[in-house]
């Protein structure tokens, strides 16, 4: 079994990444499991993991069914425990293993320097077709000011 992250640079900002799960082995080789998610978390938490369950309604309102259960050979008190140990590890996993890519992405992602941002913005303008091109009144003090700051860097 691996996990594949999917992840989320969309809608809705706080779904950090979609994670399926790809079998390699046995009876499910080649196939995915899809519906775990992870969720930014509340203040100052870590992500939040969600796995795939069904909703229904009940007088009081709605309730939820999750799909990951413990298997029905398992129902006795002190197997229970260990049930809602193994999915809370489980989750605990996914977490763990999200957080690293997570750590990798941002390292990853070089920052730009304030030059190189208005180096692209003055690009930008200057590339403009000529009808919408600012004058040259305009683009002076942003050329002026990327070349002073260059010089202040090389000292």
């Amino acid at each position: 079994m691996r996990l594949h992250y999917v992840l989320n640079h969309g809608v809705p900002e706080s779904r950090l990444a979609d994670v399926e799960i790809h079998f390699e082995e046995g009876i499910l080789a080649g196939l995915k499991l899809v519906g775990c998610s992870v969720w930014r978390g509340k203040k100052n938490e870590g992500p939040t993991v969600l796995i795939p369950s069904r909703s229904y309604a009940t007088a009081g309102g709605v309730r939820y069914y999750e799909l990951l259960r413990e298997s029905e050979e398992r129902k006795d008190p002190d197997s229970m425990k260990l049930s809602k140990g193994n999915i809370k590890r489980f989750k605990d996993y996914i977490r763990e293993e999200y957080m690293k890519i997570a750590t990798i992405e941002e390292a990853a992602i070089p920052k730009p320097t304030l030059v190189e941002v208005a180096e692209g913005a003055l690009g930008y303008l200057q590339a403009l077709p000529k009808k919408y091109k600012p004058d040259e009144k305009w683009l002076k003090p942003l050329q002026d000011a990327i070349q002073e700051a260059k010089e202040k860097k090389e000292e």
